[in-house]
């Protein structure tokens, strides 16, 4: 009888999910083509020409009242994963991110091996999740490094091999065209405004920085703003957003890195980017709002001092954050330290550049995919 190919299946959702899933699924194909890889998840994962087998329906909605509106959505889509999943019958799956849905589809999945890479964050809420994922997973890849003692606590095998946002960094990204392309002098500073990646999250977040932007214009008139499109789809929304307010900014659809790199200072909404604007030493300031009901349910469930992740990853305050409301003075007083060059700013960078060290080195997606063909060929010699 004719011995079928390995197969791993890798399961992602969220739109940072959706990235680190594609960076493993370029790393498990570098290591073998004997393997079979498929995939649940979305653009970028699809983009690696692994072998899509569902496509998340809703990868971008976030919060209580989202999730009660597509729950019909993601029950059906549920399901799908199930049965198809039993089809393929693979042999290790792996989870990434997405935890409400993932570890409702992993419970439905009593037969198989299975991995957990960018676990759920139950130092933050919910640490009672840590006994299902005790019973459910093999083993965990976690992406901070206080979370892997966490997890050992419980006697739950996990291992860290750095954080994946430092593979997204690209050193060698072509400038040439970007000043061209934005219409702008080079001399001008540039304050790049990262609103975020979900349709929700930008009508909540954008308004905040766009009075942000104009208490900046009254004091520093010269500055140019450009706000970056993280997926073509928010394109038509931060336009219309714009155009209602009377506002001339520029968006930028090309690499956030680029943009980011050319930019004086960061306007960013709490989340992924955070780290990379971290990484690549842009100071910032971070903004966040939640509509009223998701944000009550959040105060009584959420037990962290931060919300950003640079700030939860160093345990203290580095980048400035404002929840929910702004205080426009103190807002002002920041902006100019870190705007302004002097001891302030140089400070500020300093402390982003410590992060760095904290994240890992490079290639954090290939040792993650070392560990997890590993763990396929321990699979492979116990079945034989």
């Amino acid at each position: 009888m004719e011995k079928h190919a390995s197969r791993i299946m890798i399961v992602s959702g969220e739109i940072s999910g959706d990235q680190y899933a594609g960076l493993l699924a370029l790393q498990l194909k570098k290591l073998s083509s004997d393997i079979d890889i498929a995939g649940i998840g979305g653009k970028k994962l699809k983009s690696t020409g692994i072998r899509i087998i569902l496509e998340n329906p809703v990868p971008g909605e976030f919060g209580i009242t989202s999730v009660l509106k597509n729950l019909g959505v993601y029950i059906r889509f549920l399901k799908q994963c199930k049965r198809t999943i039993e089809k393929e019958n693979p042999d290790l799956i792996v989870f990434i991110d997405n935890p409400g849905f993932n570890l409702a589809l992993a419970e439905k999945l009593n037969n198989f091996r299975k991995i957990y890479y960018v676990p759920p964050k139950i130092w933050a809420h919910n640490y009672q999740r840590i006994f299902l994922i005790k019973n459910l997973f093999d083993s965990v890849i976690t992406i901070f490094p206080f979370e892997k003692q966490l997890y050992e606590k419980e006697n739950i095998p996990s291992y860290y091999f750095g954080h994946p946002v430092v593979d997204l960094i690209c050193e060698h990204e072509d400038f040439n065209d970007f000043f061209q392309r934005m219409g702008i002098k080079k001399d001008n500073p540039i304050i790049s405004i990262f609103p975020g990646s979900r349709n929700e999250e930008i009508k909540n977040i954008f308004p905040l920085m766009i009075r942000a932007g104009r208490e900046v214009k009254k004091k520093y008139p010269y500055v140019d703003f450009i706000v970056s499109c993280a997926d073509e789809d928010l394109y038509e929304i931060l336009k219309a957003m714009l155009e209602a307010e009377k506002i001339d900014w520029r968006i930028w659809d090309g690499s956030a890195h680029i943009l980011a790199k050319n930019s004086q200072v960061a306007l960013t909404a709490s989340g992924t980017m955070n780290l990379e604007l971290a990484i690549l030493g842009i100071p910032m300031i971070v903004f966040y709002k939640m509509d009223r009901i998701n944000y009550s349910i959040a105060k009584t469930i959420v037990h962290c001092n931060y919300i950003s992740p640079v700030n939860i990853i160093t345990g203290k305050k580095i980048v400035e954050e404002f929840i929910q409301d702004v205080n426009w003075n103190r807002f002002m007083r920041i902006f100019s330290e870190i705007f302004e060059q002097g001891e302030k700013r140089e400070k500020h960078i300093q402390q982003l550049n410590h992060l760095r060290l904290i994240l890992g080195e490079k290639d954090v997606s290939a040792r993650v995919a070392d560990f997890i063909m590993e763990k396929l060929n321990e699979n492979n010699k116990r079945v034989s």
